[in-house]
C-alpha cells in the first residue's frame, strides 16, 4: 500500500479540534483531497521537523495494513499550511516561522477509542478489548515494529465492533528515536495484558501474539520495495543507509520464531 504525498493544495478545510487529542497539541479534524480529487474527513497531526515521526506513522500505517491489522482506509502524508491554521486554532512554539509542515493525516473512523468507550465501566471495555484477536494481533506487531506507545486512547473500537490501529509515531524506537537521544516510556497492549488478564488467559494472548508473527516474514517481504522508495523520497539525506537499517531491523525481527522466543512460548 503506498503511501501518497499531497501538496499544501490538499489541505482543504479546517473542521474542528478533538476532545481528547493526546499529547500532540497539533491535532485536528480537516477535510483533505487526495490525489484522486475525493475529498476525506481526516485527523491530521502536524509533526516536529527533523524527527522520526512522520516517518514512522507513514511505515506503521503501511505495515499494519500488510499483516492484516485494521487501519484507516486512507492515509497520507500532506503539507499543511501553518498560519492558515493558526488562525483556528492554538500552535505551539516549534511551528513559529514555519509557513508549511508536513503532517500525517488518516481518515476518521467511526468510532470511539477504548478509553471514551463506556467511561463508566472502562475496565469491562478494555477486558472486552484484550480478548479481541484484532487487538492480540496489533499487540504482536508492535512488539516486531518496536513500537512503545499504543495505549487505549489510540486504538479505536469502530461503530461496527472492529478495533482500528491509529498513532505510530513511537515506532522503531530503539533504532530511530534512541539514536537522537529521545525515550519513550512503553506503554502497549502486552502491558496491559500482562496487568489485567488472568494467567489462562494471559497465555492464550501470548498464543494468539506467537502464531500472528507467523505472517510478518511474508508481510514485510509484500511491501518492501514501496517503504524502501518511500523512506528514501521522505528521507533524502539519510538513504539509502535508513531504508537498509529499518528494512534490517524489522527482517530480524519477523524471523520464524523470534516474537516466540521472546514471549517465552511455543507458536
Amino acid at each position: 500500500m503506498p503511501v501518497p504525498l499531497l501538496d499544501a493544495s490538499a489541505w482543504c478545510e479546517f473542521r474542528g479540534i478533538p476532545a481528547c487529542d493526546g499529547a500532540n497539541n497539533t491535532i485536528h479534524f480537516a477535510t483533505i483531497r487526495d490525489a484522486s480529487g475525493q475529498l476525506r474527513s481526516c485527523f491530521v497531526k502536524l509533526l516536529k521537523p527533523n524527527t522520526p515521526a512522520l516517518l514512522c506513522e507513514a511505515v506503521g500505517w503501511v505495515l499494519t495494513a500488510s499483516v492484516g491489522v485494521p487501519v484507516p482506509g486512507f492515509g497520507a502524508v500532506v503539507l499543511v499550511p501553518v498560519e492558515q491554521l493558526r488562525k483556528n486554532m492554538a500552535l505551539p512554539n516549534w511551528t513559529n516561522g514555519l509557513n508549511m509542515c508536513a503532517a500525517w493525516c488518516c481518515e476518521i473512523v467511526a468510532g470511539k477509542s477504548v478509553k471514551q468507550v463506556h467511561k463508566w465501566a472502562f475496565w469491562l471495555s478494555r477486558k472486552g478489548c484484550l480478548r479481541s484477536q484484532d487487538v492480540r494481533f496489533m499487540a504482536a506487531f508492535d512488539v516486531w515494529t518496536d513500537n512503545r506507545d499504543r495505549n487505549f486512547g489510540n486504538l479505536i473500537r469502530s461503530s461496527n465492533g472492529i478495533y482500528v490501529a491509529k498513532d505510530h509515531e513511537t515506532l522503531l524506537h530503539d533504532i530511530l528515536w534512541l539514536s537522537m537521544g529521545v525515550s519513550y516510556t512503553s506503554r502497549s497492549l502486552l502491558d496491559e495484558a500482562q496487568q489485567h488478564l488472568s494467567s489462562e488467559e494471559l497465555k492464550a494472548f501470548h498464543s494468539a501474539m506467537a502464531v500472528s508473527a507467523d505472517t510478518h516474514q511474508r508481510a514485510l517481504s509484500s511491501v518492501q520495495a514501496s517503504l524502501s522508495t518511500f523512506i528514501n523520497v521522505l528521507s533524502p539525506d539519510a538513504a539509502p543507509e535508513l531504508a537498509q537499517g529499518i528494512m534490517g531491523y524489522l527482517t530480524y525481527r519477523a524471523n520464524p520464531g523470534w516474537l516466540a522466543q521472546k514471549l517465552g512460548v511455543i507458536a
